[in-house]
């Protein structure tokens, strides 16, 4: 019998959960097939790599050092059969875009309508997630490239300056800062009840970088993990927000009005990204010329 990423994945999965049972569920196998195949495991490398006790399952000092390797391994393994599965669907005219749920509403559906009509044949895929999900799409090659603010540097992973998007105020028009048309201080929420996003959030990360972002906003009294929540809480004016522009949620509560802030001025910079090195197929070649061409001049006309 010879070592297979089987007996590989069984142990990266007993490791993690600490127990043979859990493990077993997620591997969707029975509890004794999974202790076989540990047992094949060890036998075959010649040492002990977990400590079995009534209630945990721990890692020897060789489980410890070989478990990072394990999980390279699962983690290659997977990528690769997704990249073969990716070359697959780009033959066939397929681009997954992996992009923030904002931008699926207020920018991209006019310039993906206008491509579809000049390119009816590509097939175009929208798989919407918050700004680390868009980057771990891009690099697991679950998306042919992704649309979003930077999350975090990455080497596997190029940045492509796309466009900015002003962040402003969002209230009720008849809220006292919504009032008025001209530029908002960021001094001036203070002590105003604020909901926020969560902070697995882009835009969470971003107003909490503003070195003047007033105490009521870096601490909201409300925090929300949905546009749909958020827009409720706005509509029954328990609290006021802050966005970009992109991300207003006018879609749903074209009653809300967006007023730009100022001392500083803050923007999102948006950026398409590609994993680095990793060519793209014709059809997401041409649908990333027309984003990198088109976008700034979509966003300047809203």
């Amino acid at each position: 019998m010879s070592l297979s990423l089987r007996h590989v994945r069984a142990f990266v999965e007993v490791a993690h959960q600490g127990s043979f049972r859990r493990a077993a569920e997620k591997l969707f196998v029975s509890q004794p097939a999974l202790t076989i195949t540990i047992n094949q495991l060890e036998e075959l490398v010649g040492v002990s790599l977990l400590n079995r006790t009534t209630r945990r399952v721990n890692l020897t000092v060789d489980g410890e050092d070989f478990l990072p390797i394990a999980e390279r391994l699962v983690t290659d393994f997977e990528r690769a059969i997704s990249d073969l599965k990716a070359s697959a669907e780009r033959r066939g005219g397929k681009v997954s875009i992996a992009v923030l749920p904002s931008l699926t509403i207020n920018l991209l559906p006019g310039l993906l309508a206008r491509f579809k009509e000049a390119n009816p044949q590509v097939r175009l895929v929208l798989r919407d997630d918050n700004a680390r999900g868009v980057q771990r799409q891009v690099l697991n090659n679950e998306s042919d490239f992704g649309i979003s603010n930077r999350w975090q540097e990455d080497s596997e992973l190029e940045f492509h300056p796309l466009t900015v998007d002003p962040v402003g105020l969002v209230c009720p028009p008849d809220h006292p800062l919504g009032k008025s048309t001209r530029p908002i201080a960021w001094r001036k929420l203070e002590n105003h009840p604020f909901v926020g996003m969560s902070q697995d959030t882009g835009v969470n990360k971003l107003i909490n970088a503003i070195e003047e972002c007033p105490e009521s906003v870096r601490s909201p009294e409300y925090e929300v993990l949905t546009m749909a929540a958020l827009g409720g809480i706005l509509e029954a004016r328990l609290a006021i927000t802050v966005l970009p522009l992109l991300a207003m949620p006018s879609h749903m509560h074209p009653a809300l009005v967006f007023r730009r802030l100022t001392n500083p001025k803050v923007e999102r910079e948006l950026c398409l990204i590609t994993r680095r090195d990793y060519p793209l197929s014709a059809s997401a070649q041409m649908v990333r010329d027309m984003l990198l061409s088109e976008a700034p001049r979509a966003v300047d006309r809203l």
